[in-house]
């Protein structure tokens, strides 16, 4: 990639962290100023606008992922590794921060820190698992097949991602709200608007962590081939 891309590439992701930061102001403020407050669980409740969007965040970015995956088997261009691999670790960290604010939440709400019998809890487990293992096992492959290996790992790890949409519609207990639901938004238009402009602000997040991320292994690539040369 040129200098020229690598700038654009940095413009994108200061442009997305405009977009990003305006988006959650609006969002914190109609969340906590605008949206009413539970009767049941009161203001502990609000962290539920967070907590699912990042969640689904988190979603989002590994099946972005298994896309730039089945691009790289398909065009061997070490462009979409680096993207999957970007794509992967935001996922994690937005998988991790969705644990500990449902954390936070269950223990304010219910009394508990986890439930294992709540299959959303355990499956969603269960996929954070199987994406932390791709760093392990990435590390552990021969820089020439990498590449390859990551990219059919992304596409299979994916698999497990419907998962935790399935055990939505089979778990019986009420520890977790559904969002969603066969006949639409489970939600009063009063609560479903904030929690769309929330969504939409931490989606907005990851892309401009992406895109930040991405810069800045292409600024680091340059950066070796300048020492390289300067070197020769």
């Amino acid at each position: 990639m040129t200098d020229v891309a690598v700038r654009l590439r940095g413009k994108g992701a200061a442009v997305w962290a405009l977009v990003a930061a305006v988006l959650s102001v609006v969002a914190i403020c109609g969340v906590f100023l605008v949206a009413p407050e539970d009767a049941d669980q009161g203001i502990i409740q609000k962290i539920f606008y967070f907590h699912v969007p990042i969640a689904n965040a988190s979603l989002v970015a590994f099946g972005v992922a298994c896309v730039a995956g089945i691009l790289a088997l398909r065009t061997r261009h070490p462009r979409w590794d680096e993207v999957l691999t970007a794509s992967i670790g935001i996922g994690l960290l937005f998988a991790g921060l969705t644990i500990v604010s449902g954390s936070i939440w269950a223990r304010a709400s219910w009394g508990h820190w986890w439930r294992w019998d709540d299959a959303r809890l355990t499956t969603y487990l269960i996929i954070v698992l199987i994406y932390a293992a791709f760093f392990v096992l990435r590390s552990s492959v021969e820089a020439d097949r990498r590449a390859r290996f990551s990219a059919i790992y992304a596409v299979i790890a994916f698999a497990s991602v419907p998962l935790s949409f399935y055990a939505v519609r089979i778990a019986t207990s009420f520890i977790h709200p559904v969002v969603f639901n066969s006949q639409g938004a489970n939600l009063p238009n009063s609560m479903l608007v904030w929690f769309v402009v929330s969504q939409a602000a931490i989606i907005a997040v990851y892309i401009a962590f992406l895109l930040l991320e991405l810069a800045q292994r292409r600024t680091e690539s340059s950066l070796r081939r300048l020492r390289l040369a300067l070197e020769a």
